[in-house]
């Protein structure tokens, strides 16, 4: 070993890579497999690095000298991507109460660092991460489960206005401390916490940030934006009702990003939050409010939002779906998600309704391409979303009427989440054409799901006794959806669904035009659905196609 003055010593991971002008990971992967010169102290639970530069020069020398340097600067190019998990920051508060407020710091400090190099950066979603704890154990778990490279967790204590949060990142490779730092602030400046936080990690694994992503950090640093308290408040608290994607869940986190955007008009996350949360309610599954009801509003919200901040993902994204479901705009819908993704190519959200746009139009080769880079957003950085994925593969394949592969790409979903209501809508329909009736039935209509609850659910299953020539089953399963429609809202595209399965054709279209008339959800498929190829033929059918935009 050298006898160099430790004056003259990199003491870190950040120094080694600063010197060398490389990104953290890139100099650990050459010290583990190329033999660049570091050594280590050893303490209690993790450890720290040191290297100095005379001998880290020499290697990089003779590495260059030898051609190693050029063949690894190629291979990095394809190297994955780095990995980062922010775990759920702990709640230190008095209040049992506090826990949306670090619910939801969580996930907007995991949204801040989403956004500081796509390219490289991979965080995985709050979700995902949630299932993890900073403990040894859950650590060494989370490294075997995702390949995450380093972890940020920390703790959140508020009084009143005045908010304390502690912050580290551990690297999970090297079960090292990279940096730890604590800030205490005013509420109104907590943007300008998570931007330091940022930074901060960027900086210590030398990854090169955008330089948009890089001046819209530095204005928050420099205190440009500040958010006002109450209204922030009641952000995170929206946030946190939106998580559980429940009716009354959605409701309730409308409500709370309304009263903040009461408190500060001019907060443009709370107005892309509630455009995403009223456009959940005229979709399915959900399908809680006539579309004329709620869509105008998500609409609104969603270009106000632009208006303020045209580099949120997520009001593109809703504005997408306005256009998508509601307009049936197919030009601008698909403007919007290309636009969302611009904004962050992994918001695989925005990967996956895209992939419907182009399902509905008949682009098929174009959608799988869609479906297939959800997937791989997905497993970078959230893995509870693949059943969704696969869910829409499968519907992909029922669309083109290829029954088998609906069926096979239903089979490996079922692995992951054996009850998605979506899988058992996908099969039943798939089933219903080429397998036995109570078992289609059966795999169609989860036992958990009372009628009229899911009205996608109940038409699916009536959908399959229809064809099975259960008819009667199906005649009940109208009559249940007819009186829950006494009671909330039933789009009228399932009933035409339901009569077309019966082979009443008059009927069937007498209720897709009602749903046109709501704008119904639905009617996007108009033109691919198997269900409805008996219709096809029928002017009336032909007219509602060329009314909704599918033909000219």
């Amino acid at each position: 070993m050298t006898t160099s003055n430790p004056i003259d010593r990199l003491d870190s991971w950040k120094e080694i890579a600063s010197y060398l002008r490389r990104d953290v990971r890139t100099v650990q992967r050459w010290e583990k497999k190329e033999g660049l010169p570091v050594y280590r102290h050893q303490h209690d639970k993790l450890g720290s690095v040191y290297a100095y530069p005379a001998e880290i020069a020499a290697w990089f020398s003779s590495r260059q000298q030898s051609g190693a340097g050029s063949a690894s600067q190629a291979q990095e190019a394809d190297q994955p991507k780095v990995k980062l998990a922010v775990l759920p920051f702990s709640n230190l508060g008095d209040h049992d109460q506090d826990k949306y407020f670090s619910d939801g710091l969580t996930e907007e400090m995991t949204a801040q660092l989403t956004r500081l190099q796509p390219s490289r950066l991979a965080v995985i979603a709050r979700g995902t991460a949630a299932h993890y704890n900073p403990t040894a154990e859950s650590l060494a778990q989370l490294k075997k489960d995702l390949n995450v490279d380093y972890v940020l967790e920390g703790r959140v204590r508020r009084a009143g206005n005045r908010v304390r949060i502690t912050a580290q990142v551990i690297d999970l490779e090297e079960h090292t401390h990279l940096w730890a730092e604590t800030y205490e602030r005013d509420l109104s400046d907590i943007l300008t916490v998570q931007a330091d936080i940022a930074q901060a990690f960027a900086s210590e694994i030398n990854l090169a940030v955008t330089r948009s992503e890089q001046g819209r950090l530095t204005d928050l640093q420099g205190g440009s934006r500040q958010v006002n308290p109450v209204a922030y408040e009641s952000y995170l608290k929206a946030r946190h009702h939106l998580q559980g994607l429940t009716p009354a869940s959605i409701k309730s986190s409308i409500a709370e990003f309304e009263q903040a955007i009461h408190e500060d008009p001019k907060h443009a996350p709370s107005h892309a939050g509630l455009a995403y949360a009223r456009g959940l309610l005229a979709i399915a599954p959900f399908d809680l409010l006539p579309p004329r009801q709620t869509m105008p509003g998500a609409e609104a919200a969603a270009r106000r939002a632009l208006e303020l901040d045209s580099s949120l993902t997520e009001a593109h994204t809703a504005l997408a779906l306005v256009l998508h479901h509601y307009h049936w705009d197919w030009t601008g819908a698909e403007a919007s998600y290309k636009q969302a993704l611009a904004c962050d190519a992994n918001y695989y959200l925005a990967h996956l309704w895209y992939s419907w746009l182009l399902l509905a139009l008949g682009r098929r080769k174009e959608a799988f391409a869609a479906i297939e880079q959800a997937m791989v957003t997905a497993q970078e950085t959230d893995p509870e979303r693949l059943v969704a994925v696969h869910a829409t593969r499968a519907a992909a394949h029922y669309l083109g009427r290829d029954y088998d592969q609906a069926a096979a790409a239903f089979g490996k979903a079922m692995e992951l989440s054996p009850d998605y209501f979506m899988l058992h809508y996908v099969l039943g329909r798939a089933s219903s054409l080429d397998a036995d009736a109570q078992a289609a039935i059966a795999r169609s209509k989860p036992g958990a799901a009372a009628a009229g609850e899911i009205p996608l659910m109940d038409t699916a299953w009536g959908l399959v006794s229809a064809v099975k020539g259960r008819k009667d089953q199906t005649e009940e399963t109208i009559r249940a959806l007819e009186a829950a429609g006494e009671k909330r809202y039933v789009p009228a595209t399932y009933f035409g669904l339901l009569y077309a399965g019966l082979g009443k054709k008059t009927k069937a279209l007498t209720w897709l035009e009602k749903a046109y008339e709501e704008r119904a959800d639905g009617l996007t498929w108009l033109n691919v659905l198997p269900a409805l190829d008996g219709l096809r033929s029928e002017p009336r059918f032909q007219d509602l196609l060329r009314r909704i935009g599918f033909v000219k």
